[in-house]
């Protein structure tokens, strides 16, 4: 009786030890086409600025984190499902969002939409966002899906867009898609978010960015709703790595502040 009371004991004792240490992983939903936010480096790894910040979060908290990319339809989708415990793909914070998920503070603000064109564009020589709203109506805009530069275009009153009077809206899984067509005259202009925008053009003399911004945003991290123990445990991470100047690093690092 003692022997199996001792053994119950150690066994116990083991399973807290794997319970507190740091086999916990999390499963983080990104998708690595926004560079250089999240991307696929030359090796096939997932890499950027939020794949970075997260994984200093995730060492706050003691826990291993696990990135797994996927088309941005399906990122907020894969947390209010449960299929992931958190989300971070350069997510906005806004109240549309809000419905289906939980944000953390904000990790970047200062975001903002711009304007992709040839290199010999005459037509959107605005110097504010009225001027080039004005010259958005009536032309070909390639965004990607559900980025925030497609409910720009479309509008979208719970983001307090209005819609582009006249234009003609083509949505692309990706970047490098909406610029293929933008080569082949298939669409006039991009919106796409900033620094996104100077990193898919940097180098190619067939494009330039008007870099005036359209809107103003901010970047959280996604959670279930409801479940406020992770959420308070990133926020209390993403505060302490604000405070040691580790968010700051990594901006410059990725050089994501233009």
């Amino acid at each position: 009786m003692k022997k199996l009371l001792a053994l119950v004991l150690v066994l116990a004792f083991a399973l807290s030890l794997s319970a507190c240490g740091t086999t916990k992983e999390l499963r983080i939903a990104t998708n690595a086409e926004f560079e250089p936010w999240e991307f696929f480096d030359e090796n096939e790894k997932i890499v950027g600025f939020d794949v970075d910040l997260m994984k200093a979060v995730a060492e706050k908290m003691g826990v291993e984190v696990k990135f797994d990319s996927m088309p941005f339809t399906s990122v907020i989708a894969s947390i209010t499902s449960g299929q992931y415990d958190a989300a971070i793909s350069g997510l906005t914070i806004n109240e549309t969002r809000k419905k289906s998920v939980d944000f953390s503070d904000a990790y970047y603000s200062g975001a903002s939409q711009i304007l992709i064109v040839k290199s010999d564009d005459t037509v959107f020589t605005g110097t504010d966002k009225a001027a080039l709203d004005k010259q958005l109506e009536g032309k070909k805009i390639g965004v990607c899906s559900t980025f925030t530069g497609e409910a720009y275009a479309n509008g979208d009153s719970e983001w307090g867009f209005e819609k582009i009077k006249d234009a003609t809206v083509n949505s692309y899984k990706n970047i490098s898609l909406a610029l293929a067509d933008m080569s082949n005259g298939k669409v006039d202009v991009i919106i796409m978010d900033d620094t996104v925008a100077k990193e898919a053009t940097a180098g190619k003399s067939e494009y330039k960015v008007i870099d005036i911004a359209l809107t103003t945003e901010s970047y959280g991290i996604a959670v279930k709703k409801g479940n406020t123990e992770l959420l308070e445990k990133i926020n209390k991470a993403l505060k302490e790595l604000k405070d040691e100047g580790k968010i700051d690093e990594l901006i410059t690092t990725w050089k994501v502040n233009g």
